[in-house]
């Protein structure tokens, strides 16, 4: 009996018992997909988070917030110091591994009109400097983005967002056009003149006060004197050099700011993206072990399944295996057939288990989709190495639980075995 021989009558045996087969592939599709399902959305929540750290500026900064008050012996006292744009030059000239840094404020729900009396209510203002549009990496879709001129003049320009642009001026050019700005209904107006619009970017997890594409760009000049009357500087981000370590730069940044603050820095607050990605792989490898050992007790209790049913066949196919051996089959031959049985239940398994796993997950980032509809698109990714994972430890089970059923097997007397009644 060729080797060969023996496969092909192992997997004939499967599909002349198609439910006992079906019931025992089940277990292992089960376990395989609904780890490779939370595997891709795993992944796919991380690469979403990456893509949104990239929207705002790369993984390489550090924003610094303003600490409002500080906690001393149980007890809350305000901070008075804040930042100006002397830090920002500062802090630029004198810290070595900093390429940039980005002073900006922002006021949220302004109320936006043009001349024709169209309104938006939705708009976020933010005062920047010139360099915005390139560290945030924004890019422009019609006319400039504002000057060093604006900003050492204040002039009454602003850039709008494309969702701003659009709900304002529709289809008409943008370009000159003015618009009113105002944060309240008792505020007075300021006139601004559009001279630029931003390409589209769409929605971010980051941020709670809209999209990206809501906000309206001034001088941040014009925003202290013009709107808001606020002579500080309410965040800073501070982008670094790729390879350069974030504490580093965080302890020179502060080092700075405590020789130009009276010899303090508690008013500082910081947030560091690359902190928050790391952090995201860290809960992802404990979720992953976590899912992994249930999924493996599962498999393992599945594998106990396909070697009772191999121990079933055995005793079926008892008196074959008598007239096979007593025609020449050899003990390897019989062991093979067994075995083969046992390792198609198992691969079978896994690739439905990977087939239901992609869909399964598809079907959860749609709807994640719907219960997170900041994201526009949830994107599933599988991994190549995974679905290898899943077929190698499938061929492994199909080995390890069909071993003592097809050794049973080739053991078998063949006088016993056609002695035996089925």
């Amino acid at each position: 009996m060729k080797f060969r021989d023996a496969m092909v009558s192992g997997i004939a045996h499967l599909a002349q018992n198609r439910m006992r087969a079906g019931l025992s592939i089940l277990g292992i599709l089960i376990g395989i997909a609904s780890v490779l399902c939370m595997m891709a959305i795993g992944d796919s929540a991380k690469e979403i988070l990456a893509a949104d750290i990239e929207k705002l500026g790369g993984a390489t900064q550090v924003q610094f917030w303003t600490r409002t008050f500080v906690r001393r012996r149980g007890r809350r006292y305000p901070t008075t110091e804040r930042y100006t744009l002397a830090d920002a030059d500062a802090i630029e000239a004198e810290c070595p591994d900093v390429t940039g840094v980005l002073p900006w404020n922002r006021r949220s729900r302004m109320f936006v009109t043009n001349d024709q009396g169209r309104e938006f209510r939705a708009a976020s203002l933010v005062g920047v400097t010139s360099d915005y549009a390139q560290l945030m990496r924004y890019d422009l879709q019609e006319g400039r983005f504002l000057s060093e001129n604006d900003i050492d003049n204040a002039t009454q320009v602003c850039v709008l967002g494309a969702t701003v642009a659009t709900e304002l001026f529709g289809d008409t050019f943008p370009l000159g056009q003015e618009i009113k700005l105002r944060q309240g209904w008792r505020q007075a107006p300021v006139r601004m003149r559009v001279v630029g619009t931003m390409a589209p970017k769409g929605r971010n997890l980051s941020i709670t006060w809209g999209s990206l594409d809501d906000m309206i760009c001034v001088p941040i000049t014009t925003y202290q004197q013009r709107i808001t009357g606020i002579r500080y500087v309410e965040r800073l981000n501070i982008f670094f050099q790729k390879g350069a370590d974030v504490y580093d730069v965080i302890k020179s940044a502060q080092k700075v700011l405590r020789k130009r603050h009276r010899g303090t820095h508690n008013f500082v607050f910081y947030w560091i993206p690359k902190r928050t990605v790391k952090q995201l792989e860290r809960i992802e490898k404990m979720i992953k072990i976590a899912l992994g050992s249930i999924a493996g007790f599962s498999l393992f209790v599945s594998g106990i399944g396909i070697m009772n049913i191999c121990l079933v066949s055995v005793g079926e196919k008892t008196r074959e295996i008598g007239l096979r051996k007593s025609v020449g089959a050899r003990r390897i031959d019989i062991f093979w057939q067994f075995l083969t049985e046992s390792i198609c239940l198992c691969v079978c398994g896994a690739l439905l288990g990977i087939a239901g796993g992609w869909v399964a997950a598809q079907g959860m980032a749609r709807i994640a989709v719907r219960i997170l509809p900041i994201v526009e698109k949830w994107p599933v990714v599988l991994s190549g190495h995974w679905v290898l994972i899943s077929v190698l430890f499938s061929v492994f089970m199909g080995i390890a639980f069909g071993v003592y059923p097809a050794i049973r097997a080739a053991r078998l007397s063949p006088i016993d075995a056609l002695r035996a009644e089925n």
